[in-house]
């Protein structure tokens, strides 16, 4: 009766908005037109269903059309809080196994992409309200997303069970085990040892033997774990065999995603030509069309092919550069494994030309370390600029390798090779043949007459005579520029001591200090030396700091340098602070034998 009456207020509602309607010439045509049938059904589709706005405006969306809305748009926030509100409503008993399979669906994409335990967590209740609901289900494809919520909670044994259950007809003679059931056992993100390998790999054969033909998304994950676990021969067998099915059909970015996985296995088995032609197969791909940003930095996992980007973004412009870029990062690293520096860097410039998205601030640490260990400075310029130029701030681990390589003491092996190289570019004028038993010291307490203070290791006279051999070895002013250009990056001012907006580690204050002695400006050492303290005092007020234990011997060598730096400028009322601060954190000036070492 209260239904009755609601929808003949309701009619008279409408006839009266009619009957106005007639008075306005745009709006005659549309009522007119209008039949009665459809008045009825809006009405009875707005009493019986709820809108997605709480209201019964019939020109509103149900429920349910917004929820399909939300599935074709990938967002999995909007479906999960547009299907707790149909779980109480009348609109329940109007879902579809299709829509809660989608719904399901969406939950488990949404964990392999953003690696959310959330979405598993709303996918399990999804489950369990349909089966205390017993809602009928008798589709394949619902069982299936089953399945990969188990294989994803790490509940194996009830995905086989359920898997089990559809071949023996359990759930009725049309679900049956077909490719994307052993397709989501496959993508089990638990799987990590050879065990789990053996296990996968006796499915596979099991799904070949019923004339199931893999595709890519069966093999990707079993060509991941047999590269984790080292089956090389498998892996070998697995990118041999034929495809069934041509890359080309797939999204630009699902492609990108396989041919980023596939890549890395060749790398793994160190067949890099192979994995660039991969690299170069994927530019072939049309660019996707949605330009929408993702809207934080995407987080890598566990290696460069394993990246975290937002469910609804997975198929827009930036994210088959995410994936491209990736591989990019793969090979070159490999390159700078290999030791072919230029490979990679012909690389590093390909990719800033072919993609608009810059470079990762890891693919530049990997050629700071590898520039750094050689002491090759023109090279960190060069990189340096580069960050700068694409917007790619260095972090701490970035500018310590900029600012003590320029600093480091040598080996005899490495110093070496530092002036073989010299001469070939001849830079240095041919060394006269002199007697290589003889070794000049050149510690810096003990400076011979005639040689500049370098605090190289004990080296032979022949290499300790050329010409601006510590311009080879040393580079204090390269050393002092870079820390410059730490605080300017970090919007600091280098003489302003109480900041914090830029707290360097001791290690770059021991080479700053380093190159400020070799510069001789000691006061300079005395204001880095300030810094370091007030630092220290910082972090641990009350107790010794802990950078203290980790590095030794860079801060006794900072102690060290800061006594001889006020002794130069003969200020007394620093050496007994310095001293007093010695004691204070039981600091022992370096032996010999520590310099050597450092």
């Amino acid at each position: 009766m209260l239904v009755g009456s609601s929808v003949g207020a309701r009619v008279s509602t409408i006839m009266r908005t009619r009957l106005v309607a007639r008075s306005t010439p745009n709006t005659l045509y549309k009522a007119k037109r209008e039949p009665v049938c459809a008045i009825n059904a809006r009405l009875q589709q707005s009493v019986w269903y709820s809108t997605a706005d709480g209201t019964n405006d019939p020109t509103t969306p149900t429920l349910r059309q917004t929820l399909t809305k939300a599935l074709l748009q990938n967002k999995p926030q909007e479906v999960w809080t547009l299907f707790r509100r149909i779980t109480h409503s009348l609109e329940w008993h109007m879902l579809t196994e299709d829509e809660i399979c989608r719904t399901v669906r969406v939950f488990n994409n949404q964990f392999i992409f953003e690696h959310t335990t959330d979405a598993l967590m709303r996918a399990n209740i999804i489950v369990k309200l349909c089966q205390e609901r017993e809602v009928k289900t008798a589709t394949t494809a619902f069982y299936n997303e089953c399945i990969r919520l188990n294989v994803y909670m790490n509940k194996r044994d009830m995905a086989y069970e359920i898997k089990e259950n559809m071949d023996a007809g359990v759930y009725g003679v049309d679900v049956k085990s077909d490719i994307y059931t052993y397709t989501s056992i496959f993508s089990d993100v638990n799987a990590t040892t050879a065990e789990d390998l053996a296990q996968l790999v006796e499915l596979y054969d099991e799904m070949l033997s019923r004339g199931i033909q893999p595709t890519e998304l069966v093999k990707k994950p079993l060509i991941k774990l047999a590269r984790q676990v080292g089956e090389h021969r498998l892996l070998k067998a697995l990118l041999e065999s034929p495809d069934t099915e041509k890359l080309t059909t797939l999204h630009s970015t699902t492609a990108a995603r396989m041919l980023s996985n596939r890549a890395q296995a060749y790398i793994a088995q160190y067949d890099i030509d192979t994995a660039k032609a991969q690299l170069e197969e994927l530019l072939i791909y049309h660019i996707p069309k949605d330009t929408r940003p993702i809207p934080f930095s995407p987080g890598y996992v566990s290696g460069s092919s394993d990246i975290k980007i937002p469910l609804h973004f997975t198929r827009t412009r930036e994210a088959f550069f995410i994936y491209t870029r990736s591989l990019y990062e793969s090979i070159m690293r490999i390159y700078l494994v290999r030791r072919r520096a230029n490979d990679a860097r012909e690389l590093l410039d390909d990719m800033r030309r072919t993609i608009y998205l810059p470079p990762t601030r890891m693919a530049y640490n990997w050629f700071i370390r590898f520039h750094a260990k050689r002491k090759n400075i023109q090279k960190l310029h060069e990189i340096h600029d580069m960050m700068l130029q694409d917007g790619v701030m260095p972090d701490e681990y970035a500018y310590t390798k900029f600012i003590t390589s320029c600093m480091y003491h040598p080996n005899a092996q490495r110093l070496q090779k530092l002036v073989d190289t010299a001469a070939r570019r001849s830079i240095l004028d041919a060394p006269e043949k002199a007697d290589s038993g003889h070794v000049l010291s050149t510690r810096l307490d003990e400076p011979d007459e005639g040689v500049q203070r370098s605090g190289l290791p004990d080296v032979p006279r022949h290499i300790m005579e050329l010409a601006n051999i510590h311009n080879i070895v040393y580079h204090p002013q390269a050393c002092t520029r870079f820390y410059k250009s730490m605080f300017l990056e970090h919007e600091a001012d280098i003489d302003d001591l109480r900041s914090e907006k830029c707290q360097p580690n001791a290690h770059i204050i021991n080479a700053v200090m380093c190159a400020y002695t070799m510069l001789e400006k000691p006061v300079f050492v005395l204001r880095e030396f300030q810094r370091f303290v007030r630092h220290q005092h910082r972090l641990s007020p009350h107790q010794p700091p802990s950078d203290l234990m980790k590095s030794i011997v860079p801060v006794a060598h900072i102690f060290k340098m800061a006594l001889d730096a006020a002794r130069v400028i003969n200020n007394q009322w620093m050496v007994r602070k310095i001293l007093a601060q010695m004691d204070v954190w039981e600091v022992r000036l370096p032996n010999p034998v520590a310099k050597e070492a450092l």
